[in-house]
């Protein structure tokens, strides 16, 4: 039986770390390290909930179980390394490891896959660079390790790219931070079944390397198989030197789903416990059908001396596996650092384009969906993100809500899904298409819980079948037992528009695609209707949704007494007519294309909130090139029967937050 150590949680605001939320407040550090110093462990690690993390965290725990930012740290010192602090790299912060020497402190670490080294005069940093540099710029290397043997000598594990990932290890300078290029040497290569499985399919990945020295020997611990792969483990290897020749163990691998219950158990550290208990801290799946982000676990190791090999071997305890956890008051979410009650925008960053969100009635809590997006922080790219709030303001990502593209089409993205709660189930109507795709089309699928998993059921229609050129951005919404979905963008076309056509009453299907119901012009996009007071309200957007800082995105309205309208703007003109709409919110010198925004949300007080996507000025895409479409709050004032914003624009100073109980 594998026995899991949790703990319970105590309040600190950890917002800077855009960790997950979960019932137990997990830690989401992958290839994770701790360091011990002074009666406490120090825990850092490539991102936090992503690899997006601008640098290095760093977490503080007495016991393993329950951990914190240091003692009197303020927001920005929870950062030990900082991108673009005079320390080398602008993305791709992975695989850090912290050691002293002398009265220096050294974090060796990945940034644009190189080895770097930085140092400074405290554990918790700041951690910079004399000459912003890699380790070895000649060709890539990641993962690095640094070994200090009994003599003085310094040595650097790490991984170089030759068809594939491979250790290798040369003598290292530690006060120049470079190897001793003539001292260089392959470890070995992949040769045993368990480092290759066909789980998923890869070049061959031996990686994550740690060494001990122990009467004599040199233990090589390392991973291998691709860190997607659900048989990602770990092994071991002794030698004489530390330049091997390395003999692999029989025992390995020592970490694998067979022996700790979690699939992708690999790449981490070893350490001393101050109980004087041997530790390997370690990453796994964040689920069955997830891989990140990536959950810490950390495990006791046995050591056994073998008199006859004349070696010790190693296993894991895996019946007191310690699944680590934030500090937190049990709110299930991390307070920002802000004043109690109020907000700035963004709410969550870096993208959640073309959002939906709705209140979960079974916890109370908001879920929110994004378009399929690949948010440059080297996890690809996600299949429709899925975000958990309790108040609208503080988001962290939860997963995402297909493990697969559904099959009906051969080609294409997962674009501005709409999730509703309809007859006990969460539906999840979606746009199938990519840049200018000839013929996109609408999709649904269903879960029994927000976070899924969901089960495609397949199209409701494409462009050519229901003769509506460019058929995307779909909405659903009930009214008076009949169930609807309308959809619509951009388009010369004659037939182009929005248009609105009745479901099945299992929500799944199209009884007739004939009965269409044209509502607005072949200018807007996004369609969201709201209902208020004997009023339906048509909320659409217009202009380039995606091109970066360029973007002229913007939102109008126009209302209707019946649910097909027609929509009429404030002027009475017709919106099924080119050029007509009431502005509602538009771009200011700080965020442009604000639009497709999600349905309005009421708070306990009765205040109407609008929710959508807006963009940075001066940060308009992320490294990938993707618009940085992030989750933008502000708060509707209705004024004579129609909504507005305080100035018709994104909010930048803080505002006061929905009100929850």
């Amino acid at each position: 039986m594998i026995r899991r150590i949790t703990c319970s949680l105590l309040l600190v605001g950890l917002h800077v770390l855009h960790l997950p939320a979960q019932e137990k407040r997990e830690l989401f550090f992958a290839d994770p390290t701790i360091y011990v110093a002074d009666g406490k462990y120090y825990l850092t690690g490539t991102g936090g909930n992503s690899r997006e993390a601008p640098g290095f965290f760093v977490l503080v725990s007495d016991d393993l179980k329950t951990w914190a930012p240091p003692a009197g740290a303020r927001d920005s010192a929870y950062l030990i390394l900082a991108k673009g602090d005079q320390a080398f790299g602008t993305e791709g912060f992975w695989a850090p490891q912290l050691l002293k020497a002398k009265d220096t402190y050294y974090l060796t670490y990945t940034a644009n896959e190189q080895t770097v080294l930085a140092q400074s005069s405290a554990l918790p940093g700041p951690y910079r660079q004399k000459e912003v540099a890699p380790i070895d710029g000649a060709e890539k290397n990641i993962d690095s390790y640094i070994f200090n043997d009994d003599d003085g000598k310094y040595y650097l594990y790490h991984v170089r790219f030759d068809d594939g990932n491979y250790l290798w290890v040369a003598e290292f300078d530690l006060e120049k931070g470079k190897i001793k290029p003539e001292t260089l040497k392959k470890c070995f290569g992949q040769t045993e079944p368990w480092e290759a499985t066909p789980a998923y399919e890869s070049s061959p990945i031996m990686e994550g390397p740690t060494v001990i020295k122990l009467k004599g020997k040199y233990y090589l611990f390392y991973s291998a198989n691709h860190f997607r792969n659900i048989d990602y483990a770990v092994g071991y290897a002794v030698a004489d030197s530390p330049y091997g020749p390395w003999i692999k163990q029989k025992g390995s691998p020592i970490l694998h789903r067979t022996i700790v219950g979690e699939n992708g158990s690999g790449h981490g550290d070893l350490f001393e416990g101050l109980d004087g208990q041997l530790y390997y801290v370690y990453h796994v799946h964040f689920g069955q059908q997830q891989v990140s982000p990536r959950k810490t676990r950390i495990v006791p190791i046995t050591m056994q001396w073998d008199p006859e090999a004349g070696l010790y071997t190693f296993s894991v305890n895996s019946e007191e596996i310690i699944e680590p956890v934030l500090a937190d008051a049990g709110r299930g979410v991390s307070p920002p650092a802000r004043k109690e009650g109020t907000y700035t925008n963004p709410v969550f960053e870096p993208i959640l384009a073309d959002p939906s969100v709705i209140r979960d009635p079974q916890s109370g809590l908001f879920y929110a969906y994004g378009t399929q997006d690949d948010w440059g922080d080297g996890q690809g790219s996600r299949l429709v993100p899925i975000l958990q709030s309790a108040n609208l303001v503080d988001w962290q990502v939860v997963g995402q809500a297909f493990s697969s593209k559904p099959a009906w089409k051969s080609s294409g993205g997962i674009w501005a899904p709409d999730a509703n709660y309809v007859d006990g189930r969460y539906y999840l109507y979606y746009a199938y298409s990519t840049w200018g795709d000839p013929n996109p089309g609408v999709g649904v699928a269903v879960a029994d819980k927000p976070i899924g998993p969901f089960a495609d059921r397949g199209k409701l229609f494409t462009s050519e079948e229901v003769d509506v050129p460019n058929s995307i951005d779909p909405f659903f919404m009930e009214e008076a037992g009949e169930k609807h979905v309308f959809w619509g963008s951009f388009s010369d076309a004659p037939t182009q528009g929005t248009y609105g056509i009745r479901l099945a009453d299992d929500g799944l299907s199209v009884p007739d695609l004939s009965r269409k119901v044209k509502i607005a012009a072949g200018d807007y996009e996004a369609v969201m209707i709201h209902k208020r007071d004997g009023y339906y309200y048509f909320f659409g957007s217009k202009g380039s949704c995606c091109e970066g800082a360029n973007s002229q995105y913007h939102v109008l309205v126009a209302r209707s007494a019946h649910l097909m309208g027609p929509y009429l703007d404030k002027e009475g003109r017709a919106i099924t007519e080119r050029g007509n709409g009431t502005l509602f919110i538009k771009g200011n010198e700080l965020f442009v294309g604000p639009g497709h925004n999600a349905r309005l949300i009421a708070d306990d007080e009765g205040t109407d909130w609008f929710i959508y996507h807006g963009i940075d000025r001066s940060k308009g895409t992320v490294p990938t090139g993707a618009s940085r479409r992030m989750l933008m709050l502000d708060r509707v004032i209705w004024r004579d029967g129609w909504p507005e914003l305080a100035d018709g624009t994104p909010s930048a100073k803080p505002q006061q937050a929905p009100v929850f109980q």
